[in-house]
């Protein structure tokens, strides 16, 4: 069983969650529908639905089998799919430990996905039935002036250093912007906390901050924008069991 980061210090937390908010660590399972597979986990009895396995262009990003995850979504209005409660937007964070016991497949059971619009990716074997040419995805114009400071939030999952398609389109956008305006640009990193549904807080380790906010940096130097200014927070924030994906963050500002 992994190592959970629960934090004892009653200053840190904001009481409970809001009842239709669910946060929770579990084994996600998945069950094998047609024409995509959908990933479920169960808390306090009950079953959740959290999403399909599609393609990298999805905004939901799956767990893994073999690893536990942190749940993080809010109750949509009682409706079902595949059998489970649906969490609309649900967060899912695949941990880092391996966990044998977190392998469970399910069967269909009559269940079928019957609605999953593909991205403009290429399809994996979550989306084997799309055919027809690959559709190519619009270029962006080029930032024009008059320009103003701005600011992009680049999300990370719980403990994780990985930028998915959908948070690295933020890094590309801020990028564009910086060379056309001229502008110098800082990073700040946080690390940060989730309020369980059980009243437990759950804390990433301190030095990620620092790895978040190094990660951004070299990204951006990488695509030819050196930060000026490049800041990590190792200080937690106060979790309140709605807001906490949000606070896992590498924050990119642009002043002209």
């Amino acid at each position: 069983m992994r190592r959970l980061a629960l934090i004892a210090c009653l200053a840190l937390t904001a009481g409970a969650p809001p009842p239709a908010q669910r946060s929770f660590v579990a084994c996600p399972m998945i069950r094998d529908t047609q024409p995509v597979p959908c990933w479920l986990a169960e808390y306090g009895g009950e079953l959740y639905y959290l999403g399909v396995q599609g393609d990298i262009s999805e905004a939901f990003h799956p767990p893994q089998l073999r690893h536990r995850a942190l749940v993080e979504g809010t109750v949509l209005d009682g409706s079902r799919i595949c059998g489970g409660i649906v969490l609309k937007p649900a967060t899912v964070s695949a941990l880092p430990e391996i966990d044998e016991t977190c392998a469970k497949v399910l069967p269909a059971e009559g269940f079928r996905i019957t609605d999953f619009p593909r991205g403009p990716g290429p399809a994996n074997r979550g989306r084997q039935l799309a055919t027809g040419p690959e559709v190519p995805r619009p270029v962006p114009p080029a930032p024009q002036p008059p320009f103003t400071a701005k600011t992009w939030d680049v999300r990370f999952g719980f403990e994780g250093l990985y930028i998915n398609v959908h948070q690295f389109r933020g890094v590309l956008d801020a990028v564009a912007y910086a060379k056309a305006s001229g502008g110098k640009v800082r990073i700040d990193g946080w690390r940060g906390a989730s309020l369980l549904s059980d009243g437990e807080t759950l804390a990433e380790p301190a030095g990620l901050a620092q790895a978040r906010t190094d990660k951004v940096a070299q990204a951006l130097t990488e695509l030819g924008v050196a930060p000026a200014a490049v800041l990590a927070h190792p200080e937690l924030e106060i979790p309140d069991g709605v807001t906490d994906p949000e606070r896992r963050r590498v924050r990119i500002t642009v002043t002209p």
